[in-house]
């Protein structure tokens, strides 16, 4: 009896999707651009090394997109909040095609970081951006669920995007770059034919005298009303962050894994929580408060971090990273959906200052985490991290009242 159910159910889903093709085409967006960017990074380092460059040239080249990204995203934000939702990500398509196109054909690394560059700066412009749509077109009640899905959709998407881009690579280098900038292109086109507006009441006014970088904006958000979000949106991403080098150094340098190993647990974990945030955060989330559920994950994310470098063999590390992607997912679209429901300004600019929070944890979380592992030890990285979150945790319940404004 449960095949018809099930069945059923499938079907059911599929027709929502059908009769809403606003957030259909906004979650395929995020997917589809997140498949470009786990296509490239990996192979940035190889791609990067054909032009001499050396290993801190290749980590800089790397930094320059979250460097971007913390830079412009509150600009971008801004902008939607202006124009509309739609013509912001579709600059955002048409500016990745470019710059992907532009990485596959260049011939120096000058071009390389130029085209890196603005990888960063148009990812800036759509993560936000469809961040801000799924606000725009959802009530307060199923804001944790179109957040949720939106999450999903950004794991799936860099869950599949490394294995493509190694496969293609067979062929040469370039492919992953080019066929990055077709999709890119599609998506595009898809975007331009099937998506609707969704921002009902634009800004009246584009005020640039705040400046197009906006780190002023960032401060004032950080002593505001959202200041403990922004702070718990930056801890998440520098946990998630800290493990692109630490875990890999861990798994190569102490338990004397391979390569492939190491990508499989991240597959893993980006499968765990692909599957929480598209199947169970919204109901968890409904069921116990959004605040608790924040609370929730990112104790159980701290608890795997700080466990992560005490595996002694390949199963717990694995474990271990499962856990963190449990919590990740419990985490951060709870995050977001509070963000969107508390802030009183445009949604775009909202979500643009919680997206620079966002790149500055992708920017430190590297560079930290390879220096603690190597200046004091294999376990600092992990117990820094773990340490950090359970300290604003403590701080944000206890004087900032976080689980009594729910």
């Amino acid at each position: 009896m449960r095949a018809p159910e099930e069945g059923a159910s499938f079907f059911a889903m599929l027709k929502r999707f059908i009769n809403n093709p606003a957030l259909f085409f906004i979650y395929l967006t995020i997917f589809v651009n997140l498949i470009g960017f786990g296509m490239v990074f990996p192979l940035l380092p190889f791609y990067a090394k054909e032009f001499q460059a050396t290993e801190a040239v290749i980590g800089l080249l790397a930094s320059s997109f979250a460097i971007a990204q913390f830079l412009f995203a509150p600009f971008w934000g801004r902008l939607s909040d202006r124009y509309g939702r739609k013509p912001i990500i579709s600059m955002a398509l048409a500016g990745l095609s470019i710059s992907y196109f532009i990485f596959a054909i260049s011939q120096s690394l000058n071009w390389l970081f130029v085209s890196r560059f603005l990888q960063g700066l148009f990812s800036a412009a759509a993560l936000p951006t469809a961040t801000a749509y799924v606000a725009d077109v959802t009530t307060k009640e199923e804001r944790i669920k179109g957040m949720s899905r939106l999450g999903a959709s950004l794991a799936l998407g860099f869950i599949f995007g490394p294995a493509i881009g190694g496969l293609l690579s067979v062929q040469g280098l370039q492919l992953p770059f080019f066929i990055a900038s077709a999709l890119a292109l599609i998506n595009l086109l898809s975007v331009q034919l099937f998506l609707p507006e969704s921002l009902a009441k634009r800004s009246e006014k584009l005020v640039l005298k705040e400046g197009f970088l906006n780190i002023g904006k960032m401060y004032h958000g950080l002593r505001g009303e959202l200041g403990s979000l922004f702070i718990l949106v930056f801890l998440w991403s520098y946990g998630l962050s800290n493990n692109q080098v630490s875990v890999p150094l861990l798994g190569a340098e102490i338990l004397h894994l391979e390569a492939t190993t190491i990508g499989i647990f991240f597959s893993l974990m980006g499968l765990v929580s692909a599957f929480m945030q598209w199947f169970l955060v919204d109901k968890i989330s409904q069921k116990i408060g959004e605040h608790k559920v924040v609370i929730l994950g990112l104790t159980i994310m701290a608890i795997a971090l700080f466990l992560m470098s005490f595996s002694t063999i390949p199963l717990m590390m694995a474990g271990f990273m499962m856990g963190v992607g449990l919590g990740s997912a419990l985490s951060r679209p709870n995050i977001n959906s509070l963000i969107s429901k508390q802030t009183h300004e445009g949604q775009g600019t909202t979500m643009g200052i919680a997206t620079s929070f966002e790149s500055l944890g992708r920017i430190l979380g590297p560079l930290l985490g390879g220096i603690l592992f190597y200046q004091f030890g294999y376990h600092t990285p992990f117990s820094t991290v773990a340490i950090l979150i359970g300290m604003v945790l403590i701080y944000v319940v206890v004087f900032k009242k976080f689980l009594k404004a729910q």
